[in-house]
């Protein structure tokens, strides 16, 4: 054993046992200041993560308030949008079926007015052959009307001729 060849009288063996005793008071002592700084630093180091989590925990919470709130504007804008875009979309739905009336009146007046043009050409051939025809009528009374004249004329000279005979 550590005492093996050594002096093993009594007063050395109470000084070694003091000593000894001594060192084991003082490493005793030292083991429990080690204990107590480290239980000491496990709590400072539990209250400070206690600390952090309320710390998170608080953040979460107004993280989460926040992300509710802009959820609510985002959907409330969402639902104005929509609503304008719908409007939007009844005005031009009104408008395309005020147009498609427009163009079926346009289309009627078109059809009407086809109508006007091709009867217009019918009596403008028709009265251009009536033209003709009274222009050929004209031109032939002319004749006519020219001949009866020579004859009227003829006439006259033989009635002064007759005259101045008698």
């Amino acid at each position: 054993m550590f005492l093996h060849g050594r002096d093993l009288s009594v007063p050395v063996l109470i000084r070694t046992i003091r000593r000894l005793t001594k060192e084991k008071v003082q490493m005793a002592s030292e083991v429990s200041s080690i204990l107590r700084n480290q239980v000491a630093e496990r709590a400072s180091t539990k209250e400070e993560a206690s600390i952090l989590q309320a710390e998170l925990d608080s953040r979460t919470r107004r993280l989460e308030i926040e992300k509710n709130e802009l959820q609510s504007i985002l959907e409330k804008e969402l639902d104005r949008r929509s609503s304008d875009w719908s409007l939007k979309l009844e005005k031009c739905q009104i408008e395309q079926h005020r147009l498609h009336e427009r163009a079926r009146e346009l289309a009627e007046q078109n059809v009407s007015l086809q109508r006007k043009v091709s009867s217009f050409n019918e009596k403008e051939v028709d009265n251009r052959i009536k033209m003709s025809f009274s222009e050929k009528q004209l031109e032939d009374l002319s004749k006519r009307i020219e001949q009866v004249s020579e004859e009227n004329q003829n006439l006259r000279q033989q009635l002064t001729q007759l005259q101045e005979e008698y």
